[in-house]
């Protein structure tokens, strides 16, 4: 679950018909109420992580490896995103670090060989191209494809619909809890929204296939992928002075 939206907290005073007397206001009782609207939406981001790793017994060799794998990579996903102007590719994280064995006859520890490692982000609007980046980094050598997550952005219009459904709603139950004491509502005392996103579908993880897989597969159906659907939810708390 993740929070997209700032809490947003509102200490208000009573309505016109409320008392200003600060006294009134410290003994009056109040109700407090929670409401959630939910709505489920199609994600318009796709973001896909995907890691190059290289052995060798010389560091450099390691290093310049990776470089020539990461590039080709890098630039067969460009060619998939080419009419995605919002798309965005980088490289981060790399590291370089030696690999260790041990002499089991005298316990010494000396350098086997060293891995670098190189992770390359991909952002996307064009979420019906997973599949495609999925496959195309596999073809080209590709180590790893450690995650893919869909996400809602520019959200603020379906935020704002759900979050004065849920005050509705909010005041409606507030209503209906200070009649059945034969109260009523006379002003608001404090609200509280929060927006959030449920992404129902986690992380995915994959292990890329081999050079020879992937050229044995090349016929193969693109690697299924289903984005689903994201939920939002605005949540409301909300506290009513009644009397």
């Amino acid at each position: 679950m993740k929070k997209l939206l700032m809490v947003l907290t509102l200490l208000m005073m009573a309505m016109p018909c409320l008392s200003t007397n600060a006294d009134t206001v410290k003994n009056m009782g109040y109700i407090s109420v929670n409401a959630t609207e939910s709505k489920e939406i199609v994600p318009n981001t796709a973001n896909v992580t995907f890691s190059v790793e290289t052995t060798d017994v010389d560091s450099k060799r390691a290093s310049e490896r990776n470089n020539q794998i990461t590039s080709k990579v890098v630039s067969a996903l460009k060619e998939v995103l080419k009419e995605d102007k919002n798309a965005n590719i980088q490289t981060k994280n790399f590291n370089l670090r030696p690999n260790y064995k041990t002499n089991k006859n005298t316990d010494e520890t000396s350098i086997k060989n060293y891995t670098a490692i190189n992770s390359i982000v991909v952002k996307t609007t064009s979420v019906d191209k997973v599949s495609a980046l999925i496959d195309t980094a596999i073809k080209n050598n590709v180590s790893n494809v450690n995650g893919v997550t869909f996400t809602l952005e520019n959200q603020d219009q379906y935020a704002e619909e759900l979050s004065n459904e849920a005050i509705k709603k909010v005041q409606y139950l507030a209503e209906k809890a200070a009649l059945s004491l034969k109260q009523k509502v006379v002003g608001i005392r404090s609200i509280r929204i929060n927006i959030y996103q449920q992404n129902a579908n986690g992380v995915r993880l994959y292990k890329a296939a081999s050079s020879a897989d992937a050229n044995a597969n090349a016929n193969a159906t693109a690697t299924p992928i289903e984005s689903g659907k994201i939920q939002l939810n605005a949540s409301v708390d909300a506290e009513f002075y009644v009397k």
